[in-house]
């Protein structure tokens, strides 16, 4: 089976670009996974569980804690000591409970809320243990659960740990009513649990408090957070949260895209380094091409290129070139017979404006016999006899043009380059008459018209307009693009024309000049038709008039021809 040039090529590139593909691809399923594991797997969820099992056991334990000594029958003795060894066994108990670890110490209140009494424990310093005048609770927080108060936390400061009061009242007996007692909490004890409960130098699992504050596992604030996302909650207003550590988790990304742009660089090196070598064979071949095509711009129909027994793109582009050139041959031939016709076809058209013949005649006489006269009268009237001998050869030049028009030969030409011809002719007249000449507008639309014709249009149009101004006037020559055509506007302030006229102006030989044919208007309909234009005037008497032409654009025909095709 044999392949094309164009089918080799591309072969050969979808298998460099999909062994490209491939590396990347396991490169990303690499990369993908690793992260996935990191952040997406079950153990993340099983730790975070078990961080908020272990926060809630150990509130469990304080609240049974707690229930036990509020509910303890030695309490109120040893709060008003009215039963000494109710108050001792009190008293040992409550010692014992407070030097727990987790504990600075055992805290009563008065019905009011202030400090009744306190029972340090081991972990005990400070206020209130030692001093009540810096103690207040009164701007903490307060949740209450199933009438357990959980008041705090207070943070670290001055150099002081920070705390969590638990506080349940007592049961009802001897001692005062509204008393409660209250267990001074570590507030470490129960940050402490939130380690080992993330991914290290991932995620971290912190706690959030009713205030908003988050904690981290030392009871301290935590700081530089980004990221948080709820976790599961401990007690209303106490959750968990999980702090995403972007830095660290874009980093490893950060890596396999310098290496993805390593490989893909080196990729796309390797496919560069292919197709300049398959260039280079490719623009020897070529090369024989442009060689042919050079020899027959220069004339040499004869030449023929080489015939391979290849069966590619470039070999049926050698063999179409050969045919190509034996038909431009014919053409040729062909055209140049065409030509000889032609000429014998103008050589009677000649006969036909034999009358053209005779006014040169006639104009060379009344030239020669100007220069010998010298009377004065007769001077003069030689000058009157050439000047209408002038005047018949323009009528006579009119009438081959309109009899005969030629045909277009239409292509893409700036409106400003017709508008620049156009008054680079006019403008000796309309300064010599004081008249005012002025283009403007959209004078890079492109036209599709035959550039001669349409400057004699619009020289025929200016002409007018000069001469149907007043010394002072102005006259105006404007482009605008629309809907696909090149409107040409040529407008001036001069004396209009008479609704009575108006319709008759494209008449032919109709005219209002003394020297005039009536012939220019129509010969300049004629050639705006030929090239599938239209026009039109506009004219109030005493304002001025405006002759507007309306051909197309080189790019709306273009597309027309292709759509069309």
């Amino acid at each position: 089976m044999r392949f094309s040039l164009v089918a080799r090529y591309t072969l050969l590139s979808l298998a460099v670009m999909a062994g490209a593909l491939m590396v990347l691809s396991l490169l990303y399923e690499r990369m993908a996974g690793d992260l996935y594991d990191r952040l997406t797997g079950e153990r993340l969820n099983a730790q975070v569980t078990a961080t908020a099992s272990r926060l809630t056991s150990f509130l469990d334990n304080r609240l049974y804690q707690l229930a036990n000594l509020s509910n303890h029958p030695s309490i109120p003795s040893f709060l008003d000591g009215q039963n000494a060894a109710a108050a001792a066994e009190a008293t040992a108990l409550l010692r014992l409970e407070a030097d727990l670890p987790d504990l600075y110490g055992i805290l009563f209140f008065n019905a009011d809320g202030s400090l009744k009494k306190v029972i340090p424990g081991q972990a005990a310093s400070g206020a209130p243990y030692w001093s009540a005048d810096d103690w207040d609770i009164s701007a903490l927080p307060v949740i209450t659960v199933d009438g357990v108060d959980f008041i705090g936390p207070a943070l670290p400061a001055n150099g002081r740990s920070g705390w969590l009061l638990i506080r349940q009242p007592l049961r009802d007996g001897p001692a005062e009513p509204g008393t409660s007692i209250a267990l001074h909490l570590r507030l470490a004890s129960l940050t402490e649990l939130l380690g080992g409960g993330g991914i290290s130098g991932v995620v971290a699992p912190l706690l959030r408090a009713p205030d908003g504050t988050v904690l981290d596992a030392t009871g301290r604030v935590a700081t530089g957070l980004t990221d948080l996302t709820d976790g599961p909650r401990i007690l209303p207003g106490w959750s968990i949260v999980l702090d995403a550590r972007s830095d660290t988790i874009l980093k490893p990304l950060e890596q396999a895209r310098l290496w993805l742009y390593i490989t893909a660089a080196a990729i796309i090196s390797f496919i560069l380094l292919i197709f300049l070598a398959l260039s280079r064979s490719l623009r020897r071949r070529i090369g024989t091409l442009v060689t042919g095509a050079g020899s027959l711009a220069a004339g040499d129909l004869g030449y023929r290129l080489p015939e391979g027994p290849s069966h590619d793109e470039i070999s049926r582009v050698g063999r179409a070139f050969n045919t190509m050139a034996e038909q431009l041959s014919g053409l040729i031939d062909r055209m140049v017979r065409a030509e000889k016709m032609a000429v014998l076809g103008e050589f009677a058209t000649g006969v036909a404006h034999e009358v053209r013949n005779p006014l040169a005649t006639m104009k060379t006489t009344v030239q020669a016999l100007s220069r010998q006269e010298r009377d004065p009268d007769r001077q003069e009237l030689l000058t009157d006899m050439g000047s209408q001998i002038d005047r018949l050869s323009r009528v006579v030049s009119d009438l081959l043009t309109y009899g005969r028009p030629s045909p277009p030969s239409p292509r893409p030409v700036a409106a400003g380059d017709l508008f620049r011809q156009t008054a680079s002719l006019l403008r000796p007249l309309a300064e010599e008459q004081g008249i005012t000449l002025s283009t403007g507008g959209e004078t890079g639309a492109m036209v599709l018209a035959d550039p001669d014709q349409m400057v004699h249009v619009l020289v025929n149009l200016g002409l007018n307009a000069v001469q149907a101004c007043t010394p002072g006037g102005a006259v105006t020559m404007r482009v605008t693009a629309e809907g696909g055509q090149a409107v040409m506007a040529v407008s001036d302030d001069g004396c209009g024309i008479a609704p009575e006229h108006l319709a008759s102006v494209l008449t032919p030989f109709f005219t209002q000049k003394r020297r005039g044919t009536g012939l220019g208007l129509t010969i300049s309909q004629q050639m705006v038709d030929a090239n599938h234009g239209t026009l039109s005037i506009a004219s109030v008497p005493g304002e001025g008039t405006t002759v507007t032409l309306r051909l197309p654009l080189a790019e709306s025909a273009l597309n027309e021809s292709v759509s069309h095709g």
